[in-house]
């Protein structure tokens, strides 16, 4: 009887690898919440000045947004973008520049006033399991992390 307990759990991990299966068209800013909140991250929803939704976190260090684009009329939101000002002034644009030229994922950049931003999208309207959009926030850690650091060296 043990031995069938234990072929039904090894059958059943490969599914639960998979992650849950998220609405095509998108993601909400509840999912993205509970996603961020299941990695350790506080998530509190607003929404912006067109009325999508946003959610601001941070890491314990720095603070970051969540910016959604293309919501339907449910809010289930075609792209999400994560975006955090950096606390240093007076980035050279070349440091930018560099970043820029050098890294994959996040995309760094001034504002008028000359704060430095990084971000990252995520495109999530063909389809979404929790495991990537947990596995998108994993990585927007680390390309935050980095840029922290990267602009301090």
């Amino acid at each position: 009887m043990r031995w069938m307990f234990a072929l039904l759990v090894m059958l059943a991990l490969p599914l639960a690898a998979q992650g849950e299966s998220l609405p095509d068209g998108g993601v909400t800013a509840p999912e993205v919440a509970a996603a961020l909140k299941h990695a350790g991250y506080p998530a509190d929803i607003l929404a912006d000045r067109a009325g999508d939704p946003l959610i601001r976190s941070s890491t314990g260090k720095v603070l970051f947004n969540v910016n959604f684009y293309q919501c339907g009329p449910r809010l289930r939101c075609a792209s999400i973008q994560f975006t955090a000002p950096n606390r240093r002034r007076g980035v050279a644009p070349a440091t930018i520049a560099a970043w820029n030229r050098d890294r994959r994922f996040g995309r760094a950049f001034q504002d008028r006033s000359g704060v430095s931003w990084v971000s990252m999208d995520v495109e999530a309207s063909h389809g979404m399991t929790t495991e990537a959009l947990e596995a998108n926030i994993g990585r927007w850690i680390t390309v935050l992390n980095a840029f922290e650091i990267f602009v301090a060296g």
